[in-house]
């Protein structure tokens, strides 16, 4: 079965929680994007100050975390560009304008090296995020990575709360 019709079957089934769900389109970002040792699902708060993670997957260990909360007000670069752009692709995050605010408390305890994320929409608002890491190296997103991206989000919007 195809990867999104397996997802999509997946995230519209009742019987399923909102925290197997997330895990699915985590997993499945791991397993489609080159490079994505970690996944994570952040939903944005009402007025758009804050992000709090729903969902973290570390492919290399298989754990899951969450409740990660990150303030714009200590991270406002990174807000203003994924916020404008929609997509935000860094391969060297730790010197990426955006991105690099997140050195001393994110990436540099956790080995990050690379970050790509895409904005997840409820009715057509920004929602929340899909965050894929690289860790102990940088990895060169492509358009193809980018694309599915886009599309993981796309059909994952609807359906993560």
């Amino acid at each position: 079965m195809d990867h999104f019709v397996k997802l999509t079957t997946t995230l519209t089934n009742p019987r399923y929680s909102d925290e197997y769900k997330r895990q699915e389109v985590c997993k499945l970002a791991t397993k489609l994007i080159e490079g994505a040792d970690r996944v994570s699902l952040w939903r944005f708060s009402n007025d758009y100050e804050q992000i709090e993670s729903l969902l973290a997957y570390d492919r290399n260990t298989l754990e899951f975390t969450n409740g990660t909360v990150y303030k714009q007000q200590d991270y406002q670069p990174y807000f203003d560009a994924l916020l404008k752009q929609e997509v935000l692709n860094a391969p060297d995050a730790r010197t990426h304008e955006s991105t690099k605010c997140f050195n001393q408390n994110n990436f540099e305890p956790s080995n990050t090296y690379s970050l790509l994320d895409f904005i997840l929409h409820t009715d057509f608002k920004p929602s929340g995020i899909l965050c894929c890491t690289s860790v102990g190296k940088i990895s060169q997103w492509t358009d193809n990575d980018v694309d599915t991206l886009k599309r993981i989000a796309r059909v994952s919007s609807m359906y993560i709360k």
